[in-house]
């Protein structure tokens, strides 16, 4: 992650997460459904057309993420965990395997998730969820420790997304044993976005400021001012996804019977979808 596709392509992996969560959580919702982990029924389908998007978007990010870290730019190799002739036996690549393993662990939460959907005769919920916590548990874990040797502003930048990866995998842990609390859904989606477009932003702080001029870490306006641009990523977040609500909402009313609803098992009954979008009250009057 340090360079600057280093942290574009994982903002990307995080915003698509969440705007994949925000989307689906969204429709769900407008079907009246209460579980999070629905049941799966893939009768007589091939296998690679019951595989979950989910699934293939962690383990593409992943592995791709992976190779890039020990193997990018083209010609390098960054596998060896010491320098080789160094006596003292002095470690290499820190960051650069701090990341892959941030990676692995999605990586296999993506198998898991493979595995409960699509190789056991019933889904294990608790296994996918265990899977993608994991990862959230373990990426909050290593930015404990992700800004030693760095400058002040790129220390605060990796602190504001320690607290937001930090705050999701309590979530994530909380949902352990609450799965299907509706407002830990779009909690979740939220920070999971902001991580996304955190990183994207952090990408141009710390290596392409749009001034052409980096960021003074003795200038404590400029931390102050990292602080206030985190706020407006969870304003704007935030605003995103009332968005993305607002268009699942005018799409389940225009085009909601004709759009397979069997992806998620997200029949709910007519009341509850009622009270949801509004109807209700309409057929009062």
């Amino acid at each position: 992650m340090g360079t600057f596709i280093g942290h574009i392509s994982p903002g990307l992996a995080f915003l698509s997460f969440g705007l994949l969560y925000t989307i689906r959580y969204s429709w769900m919702v407008l079907n009246g459904c209460r579980l999070q982990y629905g049941p799966r029924n893939y009768t007589n389908q091939k296998f690679w057309k019951t595989l979950p998007v989910e699934a293939i978007m962690k383990l593409i990010y992943g592995f791709t993420a992976v190779l890039g870290e020990f193997f990018f730019p083209p010609g390098v190799q960054k596998l060896r965990f010491f320098r080789s002739g160094d006596p003292e036996y002095h470690f290499q690549h820190p960051n650069e395997w701090q990341h892959a393993t941030m990676y692995g662990y999605f990586c296999v939460s993506g198998i898991f998730d493979i595995v409960s959907q699509c190789c056991l005769q019933k889904r294990c919920p608790l296994l996918e969820h265990a899977g993608v916590t994991a990862g959230f548990c373990i990426t909050t874990l290593l930015l404990m420790s992700h800004g030693h040797g760095k400058d002040a502003v790129e220390v605060q930048v990796h602190y504001l997304l320690f607290l937001t990866t930090a705050l999701t995998s309590l979530i994530m842990i909380v949902e352990i044993w609450q799965p299907n609390h509706r407002r830990l859904w779009f909690t979740k989606a939220w920070l999971v976005n902001v991580q996304g477009t955190w990183l994207l932003h952090a990408a141009f702080i710390l290596y392409k400021p749009p001034t052409g001029h980096a960021w003074d870490s003795r200038d404590p306006a400029n931390l102050m001012f990292l602080t206030t641009f985190y706020c407006w990523h969870l304003a704007l977040d935030a605003g995103l996804m009332g968005v993305l609500f607002c268009i699942s909402l005018v799409v389940h009313r225009r085009w909601g019977n004709r759009l397979g609803r069997d992806c998620y098992q997200l029949a709910g009954d007519k009341g509850e979808l009622a009270k949801l979008t509004g109807e209700e009250g309409e057929d009062e009057l």
